[in-house]
């Protein structure tokens, strides 16, 4: 009886349908997992903001940034040296702006510059009314 040394026909199928499974499989839990990352970097991002006006607000005797907190936070690299990215997958592209008139949903950093009915002057949040992965709303933060 002859015996060939090479895969036939059908093995070479079952091998790709194989593969194609599998990957199928794992695809979803890989995409998830980056959006996790990204998401894990938007709120590492988000205490380093917030740790920057923490201490403008108590080298400044009590006083917090105005509307140009970008400048004065990175002014010299004293605070902060960059203003990091804000990421809100897959909802908004990234960004490094802060706003100061929130819409509710930008994506941007949002900034307080003086007290209101919800919030108060010197607090950085997401402006973003999306839920992520763990089912927060990206404004809770």
């Amino acid at each position: 009886m002859f015996e060939s040394k090479w895969f036939t026909f059908k093995e070479i199928l079952v091998a790709i349908a194989i593969i194609l499974l599998v990957t199928l499989i794992a695809y979803p839990k890989f995409i998830n997992t980056i959006r996790k990352s990204h998401e894990a970097k938007t709120r590492a991002n988000l205490f380093s903001l917030r740790n920057a006006v923490a201490i403008y607000y108590g080298e400044n005797e009590g006083h917090f940034p105005g509307a140009d907190i970008a400048e004065v936070l990175t002014k010299d690299g004293k605070y902060i040296k960059y203003i990091p990215e804000a990421y809100c997958p897959p909802y908004h592209s990234p960004t490094t702006q802060i706003t100061t008139s929130p819409t509710g949903d930008s994506g941007k950093w949002a900034y307080q510059v003086e007290d209101s009915d919800t919030r108060q002057a010197g607090e950085i949040w997401l402006d973003c009314n999306h839920k992520d992965t763990r089912d927060v709303v990206w404004d809770q933060y």
